[in-house]
């Protein structure tokens, strides 16, 4: 096999598997109420994407406790988590295309392991709707430093023992696209214009079933056509 063979898919979860972040917003919304805290619409757009830590600053920054140390903080977003895991393995919130997607990375060999913030029980939850065809989970409560920091996606490379070359990345935000390329790892964006335009390591495609022929072996590609 050619060293720049592709042999694994990282995929991102939130925004490009499944759609829970409004479980996130309202679990944040109400959660911090019930401490006493003040949610603005800011605070609840501000959550999207970022670290653990980052939620634990903005979970404090609400009034709802004393600051990102304090015991309770991590309370909250344990509750938070708690909440948005009930919601998802009550109703998985796969975007379209995502089971087809990752079914089709399975029937052809490929490693595939799940990138994400999000706490290791919900995106276990998701691992299993999608038919447990899972390699590795790197999640929240595995990387300190979230996306876009290399941290992430540095992790599942290591993992895998594999090479940039012999990956791919499906993403669909800047921050996770900046993590990925930053490991000089080749990306497929989904929707929206490209986020870095310059950069020739990223193929945008308009939703997950575009995905699937860049997840096929060459020579399938070429029957496909």
């Amino acid at each position: 096999m050619r060293a720049d063979r592709l042999q694994a898919v990282l995929w991102d979860l939130d925004g490009t598997l499944i759609d829970s972040q409004p479980f996130w917003d309202e679990a944040f919304r109400s959660c911090c109420r019930a401490l006493g805290g003040r949610p603005t619409p800011e605070a609840v757009a501000a959550i999207r994407g970022v670290s653990i830590r980052r939620v634990h600053e903005l979970i404090a920054a609400t009034g709802a406790t004393s600051g990102p140390e304090d015991p309770a903080t991590a309370q909250v977003f344990a509750a938070m988590a708690a909440d948005v895991g009930a919601a998802v393995r009550a109703d998985p919130p796969l975007l379209p295309g995502a089971r087809e997607a990752t079914s089709a990375a399975a029937g052809a060999g490929l490693v595939q392991v799940i990138v994400t913030q999000s706490p290791r029980g919900i995106v276990e939850a998701v691992a299993h709707a999608l038919g447990d065809v899972f390699a590795a989970l790197v999640t929240g409560d595995d990387v300190a430093s979230g996306k876009p920091s290399p941290a992430p996606y540095a992790a599942a490379v290591q993992r895998l023992g594999l090479g940039p070359r012999e990956c791919v990345v499906v993403e669909d935000s800047a921050a996770g696209v900046a993590s990925a390329r930053s490991n000089d790892l080749r990306v497929i964006q989904v929707g929206g214009t490209k986020v870095f335009p310059a950069d020739p390591g990223i193929t945008v495609v308009e939703d997950l079933t575009a995905v699937v022929p860049y997840l096929l072996p060459e020579p399938a590609r070429g029957a496909a056509g």
